[in-house]
């Protein structure tokens, strides 16, 4: 039979079949179980009698974290508190923008204390020329933004700890989504609540909720790529000095897009964050064979 993997914890996956919805408990087989090459979302053969997944079919996309397949939109949530880890999210969006994955950047909890105004504004800077921004509040219940994004289409949460990921799935399943995370008052960081990817039927469409976390490693690309990710950079590029200019070395005379920066047409601040990506992809890169 074929079926989608809508859950996975410890080895066991909860497999949805595709002609008509019954739930199977499954196990990996062979290879499969050793690797454990399977995510959420995967279509997948299994033997229902047995209760083990065959095989994998090819996948239309994927990301290595979260681990999650198939995907329309990857949903990148921030909100003021935790503090907002802009360098996670750019990484997020590369491995969004590698893999064909249309990014969303959702903004939630913005009524609070009226942080959310100042989180708004420095999003719309930083991403307002790359991916669509969507508004969102699980305390008021304003969901609306998210709903049409969501409708027909499968969508994956993904971000920080305690940046109300849960709670906006909450809003849309009547509280069925579980448990909500909290911040630490000793370190202003999310606490895990959700420990696993998860898929919920929502509005027509698939939610795929996902564990926090707050390190991710820069995708392993040959460093002079990495600028091919940066959509806002597109523009400014094509007026560098140099056809091969990776906007880091160069001079403000030679490189058009160091000038935007500086002179205010680029996001400053997502510059600077670029430079200090390339420089983790250039020691990864060194290390790619170690």
């Amino acid at each position: 039979m074929l079926g989608r993997v809508d859950k996975g914890i410890a080895g066991r996956f909860t497999v949805r079949a595709r002609d008509g919805g019954e739930v199977f408990d499954c196990a990996a087989k062979g290879k499969l179980k050793i690797d454990g090459d399977i995510y959420v979302g995967d279509i997948v053969e299994f033997d229902a009698r047995q209760r083990i997944v065959i095989r994998v079919l090819k996948r239309k996309n994927f990301l290595t974290r979260p681990y999650v397949a198939n995907v329309d939109f990857a949903v990148i949530v921030l909100s003021p508190v935790p503090e907002p880890d802009f360098c996670l999210a750019d990484k997020i969006l590369i491995d969004a923008v590698m893999a064909n994955i249309e990014p969303v950047i959702c903004v939630n909890k913005c009524d609070i204390d009226g942080d959310g105004e100042g989180l708004r504004r420095r999003v719309a800077q930083n991403y307002g020329d790359v991916a669509r921004i969507i508004y969102t509040s699980a305390i008021t219940g304003d969901i609306s933004q998210f709903l049409n994004v969501a409708k027909d289409k499968t969508v994956c949460l993904a971000g920080q700890s305690a940046v109300g990921k849960t709670s906006i799935l909450n809003a849309l399943l009547d509280g069925r989504a579980g448990k909500v995370g909290d911040i630490s008052h000793k370190s202003q960081r999310g606490k895990h609540t959700t420990r696993h990817s998860e898929i919920f039927a929502v509005g027509g469409g698939l939610v795929v909720d996902t564990s926090g976390f707050s390190e991710l490693n820069i995708p392993q690309i040959e460093p002079s790529k990495l600028k091919d990710y940066y959509a806002d950079f597109t523009e400014y590029a094509e007026v560098c000095k140099y056809r091969g200019c990776i906007h880091v070395s160069e001079s403000r005379d030679e490189c058009a897009v160091k000038r935007a920066a500086e002179d205010g047409e680029l996001c400053a601040e997502r510059y600077s964050r670029y430079v200090e990506l390339y420089k983790q992809s250039e020691q990864a890169w060194k290390k790619r064979y170690n």
